[in-house]
């Protein structure tokens, strides 16, 4: 069972709208796919409780819930989990980090984003879960994504596709979709495709490292 944790201590970096619609994805990829929500806002579940699709599934939890929740969602096949977490007061927790097979940071192109996503960093290298980045609300022109990308690249992997500030994003989830749900042909819904399918070989390609090297 693969388990994304989308995590990240600042605010405003998008951490639920790139959940929301990478489980969005994973269900459309044929997965069966559950949404963990652990942020006390319960912004995820306020999406989920509007819409009429039946995939994704939604769980509400606390942390001290996740790994019962965890191990009850391998029990019933599910096949990715995708995980919410809260803002700064979500380091305090490392249950979603330390049971993920991959985490992804969601950073927008900023100095003072790049710079705030450190501490994040470090809970995860602490841990040894695999990661990467990726750039979100990224102005449609400018350097500003280049020069995020040369940042974030000297602390660990980019994922090659960002999102970039679509009106898109904020109409999708305001009517409790995905933009693939949305707009299939919007740029956006290119962007979350690319995204996951990046996410999903770097993680497979990982799992095929180590199972070569535990066998050599």
């Amino acid at each position: 069972m693969k388990i994304w944790v989308i995590t990240n201590q600042k605010g405003g970096a998008g951490k639920t709208v790139l959940a929301t619609n990478l489980a969005v994805e994973g269900s459309k990829a044929g997965l069966k796919t559950l949404l963990i929500d652990l942020d006390p806002q319960q912004s995820a579940t306020k999406w989920w409780e509007a819409r009429e699709a039946a995939a994704p599934l939604l769980i509400k939890c606390l942390y001290n819930q996740l790994i019962d929740n965890l191990n009850s969602a391998k029990q019933q096949g599910f096949e990715l989990v995708v995980i919410d977490t809260a803002g700064r007061e979500g380091l305090k927790h490392t249950e979603a980090i330390e049971s993920a097979t991959f985490a992804i940071i969601p950073c927008q192109p900023s100095l003072d984003d790049c710079r705030s996503a450190l501490p994040t960093v470090d809970i995860i290298k602490k841990v040894k879960t695999p990661f990467a980045f990726v750039i979100t609300r990224c102005p449609s022109s400018g350097n500003d994504l280049h020069e995020a990308k040369n940042s974030l690249s000297t602390i660990g992997l980019v994922c090659h596709t960002p999102t970039i500030e679509r009106k898109c994003y904020k109409r999708a989830y305001a009517n409790n979709l995905s933009v693939c749900e949305y707009d299939v042909h919007d740029k956006g819904a290119g962007e979350i495709k690319g995204i996951f399918n990046w996410i999903d070989k770097k993680e497979t390609r990982l799992e095929n490292t180590q199972l070569t090297n535990a066998v050599g």
